[in-house]
């Protein structure tokens, strides 16, 4: 596929950026994707960083409360976003939460799961899948699909106790 922006090169990249909740997608060649990173913006803002009106008519916010540890004062937070020291989270503990509130949907991480690159941890998410669109099959009466699914899952289950007996073995 040639880039669509010079049309000369062969576009190695796929550029996406969304644009007021709508992504714009380009396939560019290395020359282009420099330009385009180039002549964008040049870093991203984290929302809640700069000062918002919210925390400076709020009477929670205390501007003058200031660190013990490190002397970083509670505007300095607000405005860059960044803390002087451990005791900082202590000491600004009420005004962090409002400001990772705004950012986020809540202030507990919930992560990610791990890549699945055991093969058995593929296998046990192939299994809770088949055993799902059987369950599927068998609402929809539809019983040829549910019997190739059924064996399907036999074969799975059978793969998974195998794997699991290796993996004993090797311990």
């Amino acid at each position: 596929m040639l880039c669509q922006r010079c049309h000369k090169n062969l576009a190695t990249v796929r550029y996406a950026e969304v644009v007021n909740g709508k992504v714009k997608e380009l396939y560019l060649c290395p020359a282009c994707l420099s330009e385009q990173q180039s002549k964008g913006a040049s870093g991203f803002a984290l929302a809640g960083t700069a000062p918002s009106p919210k925390h400076e008519r709020s009477p929670k916010v205390k501007p003058d409360l200031v660190c013990r540890s490190c002397g970083t004062e509670l505007h300095e937070v607000i405005t860059t976003g960044m803390l002087g020291c451990a005791q900082c989270y202590k000491v600004f503990a009420d005004e962090l939460d409002d400001l990772i509130r705004g950012l986020h949907t809540s202030l507990v991480h919930r992560g990610k799961t791990p890549r699945m690159d055991d093969v058995r941890e593929q296998r046990r998410a192939k299994l809770h899948s088949k055993r799902a669109l059987l369950r599927t099959a068998l609402k929809m009466e539809n019983y040829e699909e549910a019997a190739v699914l059924r064996d399907n899952i036999r074969a799975l289950e059978q793969e998974l106790d195998a794997s699991s007996e290796a993996a004993q073995g090797t311990e």
